[in-house]
């Protein structure tokens, strides 16, 4: 167990606290001491920090690498970021428990010949990563999508008590396992179908087993209040933590809800329920391009069902219809971009809008756009650029909300790195870097804690999000002057600058900007230490 000594920096230890000139000693995969000068012991390593800050290692408390943490377990998006925690499980969508056909879904969507889901459960999932291993922590939330698919199914009909007591059952099994809480995804199939009754139902379950409830609410548009007070209902339903997940305002009709939005919330927390948000510092969101587009009725029975309705001539003027309610802009087609395909003749569509792909296919953008879903099998990401940089300030200026990347884990060079969305590689970075160094948006102090202190509340961890004796020894080392991301819509792997070192259980993972190649990440679940 190797003793390291970073001397020389500035501690910001995830408190809130502003910077103080301190070292740092790490015993293994612990802090042992923190102060002013602490002399070398026999044995430990010296690592000069003159001139960097020493932060905790970030927490992304919302990501999606349920299966890729399998695919890219060097997690270079992540580490080369400072991130060395993950919260995967989000949306409504989770790697267990799964069934028979989920676990085909999984498969798929994958789109990966050799990758297997040998798995069914939490213990199945949690065995799985730890023989891969993986270069960060993760921790999981179990995805209501999940449970409903695996009871109700695909359709839009109402749960039976019966069912419901399914549910519960199989999501107590999960939190038992280790997952941290339930989270559900209200715009995606099959969670979209569900009633507030059925999320109130789960919650009780999350809230008896003190876990945490986390939502990509019923709409963050045209009902985001409705969604809101929703979401506020079924947290005091289940006595649990609730997070807002990705706290926006889509549209431009939608951007002068934000004094309401922000009342609801603090209200709610005046009221005394704990509720927080999470949200990433761009302006685009990310998502399926079907999604993008449409209501939830295209999406009733599953992907089958969905494309023989978008094959059908006839379903054509409903589809205008609803694109027109979920996208009124005059210039939706030109807000839409493609981001991703999975099919080699459709490599070169990616960074085009919709406006563009009509004209290159001579037709009217939404007809562009059914046919690349049906040529795809819906396998098609899409960036909506909808939202307003004064919302994002004053989002980020309500101090229960963190700072999280709404991406999965990807590799340097993989082509699939090359279709994502900047979030991926530069979240933390652009945060600091723009928000916190040049807008003064924030202090220091304050924003190294919505990327540490405040997720580990969130979360319920005290070892973690945090520098002192006893806390775990992930640390991030990076130069204030210099940090910036370097990610664009157009080139999106694009590691950032100024993250110098990075520690995950007292081991380096990056060291002088480089990744080692090290995997000491630890599965963090729930009744363990933490």
């Amino acid at each position: 167990m190797a003793r390291i000594l970073f001397q020389g920096g500035e501690v910001i230890d995830g408190s809130g606290a502003e910077a103080v000139r301190a070292d740092v000693l790490t015993d293994g995969d612990s802090v042992a001491a923190l102060g002013p000068r602490l002399a070398a012991t026999a044995g430990a390593e010296v690592v000069d920090c003159t001139g960097l800050t020493i932060a905790p290692g970030f927490i992304d408390l919302h990501g999606h690498s349920d299966t890729v943490c399998l695919l890219y377990p060097r997690a270079e998006s992540r580490v080369l970021s400072g991130v060395t925690t993950e919260v995967l499980g989000n949306c409504g969508s989770s790697p267990f428990p799964l069934d028979g056909p989920l676990a085909a879904h999984t498969e798929r969507t994958v789109n990966q010949p050799k990758f297997k889901v040998d798995w069914l459960d939490g213990p199945g999932w949690f065995a799985r990563v730890a023989r891969e291993g993986c270069s960060i922590n993760l921790a999981a939330l179990v995805g209501h999508g999940n449970l409903r698919a695996m009871t109700v199914g695909l359709g839009s009909e109402a749960a039976t008590p019966e069912q419901m007591d399914r549910m519960a059952g199989l999501l107590d099994e999960s939190l038992a396992a280790g997952a941290w809480g339930l989270s559900s995804g209200l715009i995606y199939p099959p969670g979209c179908y569900s009633a507030t009754e059925e999320l109130c139902r789960l919650a009780e379950v999350v809230g008896r087993r003190g876990g945490i409830y986390t939502s990509h609410i019923r709409s963050e548009s045209r009902g985001l209040l409705e969604a809101v007070g929703e979401f506020l209902a079924i947290v005091q339903a289940g006595g649990c933590r609730g997070v807002v997940s990705h706290l926006k305002t889509m549209g431009l009709a939608n951007w002068r809800k934000i004094d309401s939005l922000i009342d609801l919330l603090e209200g709610a927390r005046r009221r005394g329920l704990r509720v927080y948000a999470d949200r990433y510092p761009y302006l685009a969101g990310w998502t399926g391009l079907d999604s993008t587009l449409f209501e939830d009725w295209l999406f009733e029975g599953g992907v089958d069902a969905e494309l023989e309705r978008l094959r059908d001539p006839a379903m054509f003027g409903r589809l205008k219809a609803s694109r027109r309610v979920v996208h009124p802009e005059a210039d939706w087609a030109s807000r839409i971009m493609i981001s991703c395909c999975t099919l080699a003749k459709n490599a070169d569509l990616a960074g085009l809008t919709l406006a563009d792909l009509g004209r290159r296919w001579n037709v009217e953008p939404l007809a562009a756009a059914v046919r690349l879903i049906i040529e795809e099998e819906t396998r098609v990401g899409a960036i909506n650029f909808s939202m307003s940089e004064e919302n994002l300030r004053r989002i980020y200026g309500l101090p229960y909300v963190a700072v999280a990347s709404d991406a999965s884990m990807r590799n340097l060079g993989d082509p699939e790195s090359a279709m994502a969305h900047p979030r991926a590689f530069g979240t933390p970075a652009r945060f600091l870097g723009e928000y916190v160094r040049e807008k003064k948006l924030l202090s220091w102090g304050e924003g190294i804690r919505r990327l540490t202190g405040l997720p580990a509340e969130i979360m319920g961890w005290s070892r973690r999000g945090r520098i002192a004796p006893g806390s775990a020894a992930d640390l991030t080392i990076l130069r204030r002057e210099t940090i910036a991301d370097r990610a664009t819509y157009p080139v999106p792997a694009a590691a950032p600058e100024g993250i110098q070192h990075v520690l995950v259980a007292g081991a380096f993972v990056v060291r002088d900007g480089r990744h080692t190649g090290a995997k000491p990440g630890r599965l963090i679940r729930r009744g363990e230490p933490v």
